[in-house]
């Protein structure tokens, strides 16, 4: 098992962070709901999963837009938000919040990004209910977020990973043909894509599980309540057992030891003013 020593510090942390967006998503009235991991550590633990080193929260389309716009006048000053329209060398689809004045790097970040500790804030947006339709989505969601990773200089292979690279630099040459906000613009198109259509899924393109695993049923979050995490209450899918056994199976009986471990490879931390 993984030292897991910085992990109470960093939860703190990304506690505080959640705290800002519960407030302004409660002033607001938009609904968001904990999702993943979060989910889970909520459920099993009673707040984060102990091995567990990010905080991820879900919004339907309208409801996440919503917030972006509120955050860019509400957030406080401890507080930056990040999109690919806040920070030109930031490449996911999603949004972070970072704590100022910290810094968490990940190895697979991009070069120039800001970077500090962060919860996730995913928008969800409509499947196609055709195969079809929903594989084409799925490919051309992926180029498009492959591309734009490629162009910010994102590290996405090993040194030795020979294929992978050649691959990216194939598509980093195909990126330059796009400035940065028009690749952004591509890959929301696509993304956004079967928005306002008919379907009973809906799926969170910047998850780190893939296109499938991360489609789920609308319903599962047409309505959410309040569970305990930590030492706060925050929402969560109503139908969370339905979310959970879909995404983990058997989600009440934890990994043996030697098998927990969390996604992120943190390669610098500094906690700076909320070192005590």
């Amino acid at each position: 098992m993984e030292n897991f020593d910085y992990l109470p510090k960093l939860h703190n942390c990304q506690l505080i962070i959640a705290r800002e967006i519960k407030r302004i998503c409660d002033e607001n009235n938009i609904k968001y709901f904990i999702i993943a991991g979060t989910l889970l550590g909520a459920v099993r633990h009673g707040g984060f999963i102990p091995w567990d080193d990010d905080m991820d929260i879900g919004m339907l389309r309208n409801d996440y837009e919503r917030f972006i716009s509120a955050a860019k006048t509400e957030l406080g000053e401890d507080f930056f938000l990040q999109t690919t329209e806040t920070d030109e060398n930031y490449g996911l689809p999603f949004a972070k919040i970072l704590l100022n004045d910290t810094v968490l790097v990940e190895a697979s970040a991009g070069s120039n990004a800001k970077k500090g500790i962060f919860v996730d804030v995913f928008p969800f947006d409509v499947a196609p209910e055709n195969a079809d339709n929903r594989e084409k989505h799925n490919k051309q969601t992926y180029f498009y977020k492959r591309l734009l990773l490629a162009k910010l200089n994102y590290k996405v292979c090993g040194e030795k990973d020979y294929v992978k690279k050649a691959v990216y630099s194939a598509l980093k040459v195909m990126a330059s043909a796009y400035s940065h906000d028009k690749l952004c613009e591509k890959l929301e198109n696509e993304i956004t894509k079967y928005n306002g259509e008919k379907s009973t899924e809906i799926v969170n393109i910047g998850g780190a599980y893939g296109y499938k695993k991360e489609t789920i049923k609308s319903r599962w979050v047409d309505e959410t309540v309040e569970i305990p995490f930590e030492d706060m209450t925050i929402s969560a899918p109503k139908e969370y057992i339905e979310y959970l056994e879909s995404f983990y199976g058997d989600y009440m009986t934890p990994p043996p030891e030697d098998k927990r471990y969390n996604r992120h490879s943190v390669v610098e931390l500094d906690f700076g003013k909320y070192s005590d």
